[in-house]
């Protein structure tokens, strides 16, 4: 292993200790000590890595993001196209540990990115990423006829992200409520409104079940 690739991966290493304890513990627990002893390293190896908490905050969202666009990116374009986005919009809810990790890491960070500008710019490099997956979806199902060709592939996309970031924070507050199979039975109640009220014409039986 390279220098290079052995520092990547420490500093990996060192991001995945600090999304457990943000997750378990909220960022009041997030002491360098403690990711240090979660990482199995000492706290003086943490601080050659990162020269600051901040420092360390920062790089561990965009290693959080990156986790979630490459989910997005594995997802394959099938057909019809309302399963390919419903595989997408189901890619980025908490039905399992460690997207539920995620998503408690994500909204104990959320908040600093109105105040911190590095992590305000990373926040919306994600919601963009997630936008433009969404808008080539619902773009192509209106090329493919499965979708009308006047509804706004934008304003689509922007309002299934909204649903899906409260929906999944219903779904960490509330999961008694908001549980895995009463939230994708909601995910497919707003694609078959979408799709229904959008004159979808695809045949046969839904797949994404």
């Amino acid at each position: 292993m390279t220098a290079t690739a052995d520092v990547d991966t420490r500093r990996r290493q060192v991001a995945e200790a600090l999304l457990e304890v943000v997750a378990e513990q909220g960022l009041a627990g997030a002491k360098l000590v403690t990711v240090a002893e979660r990482a199995g390293i000492s706290v003086g190896l943490v601080q050659h890595h990162f020269r600051s908490k901040s420092q360390l905050l920062r790089f561990a969202v965009e290693h959080l993001c990156r986790r979630a666009e490459e989910r997005i990116d594995e997802i394959r374009a099938v057909r019809p196209l309302r399963v390919a986005l419903y595989r997408l919009a189901e890619s980025l809810l908490p039905l399992d540990d460690e997207r539920r990790n995620e998503a408690a890491v994500w909204a104990s960070f959320l908040p600093l990115t109105l105040t911190d500008g590095d992590l305000a710019a990373l926040h919306r490099g994600a919601v963009d990423h997630q936008l433009t997956g969404f808008e080539r979806v619902v773009a192509a199902a209106q090329t493919l006829d499965e979708l009308p060709d006047h509804l706004d592939a934008a304003l689509e996309a922007r309002q299934l992200t909204a649903f899906l970031d409260g929906l999944a924070n219903y779904m960490l507050t509330c999961p008694d409520v908001y549980d895995a199979a009463a939230s994708r039975h909601m995910l497919q109640t707003y694609l078959d409104r979408l799709f229904t009220d959008g004159g979808d014409r695809s045949a046969g039986p839904r797949e994404e079940r």
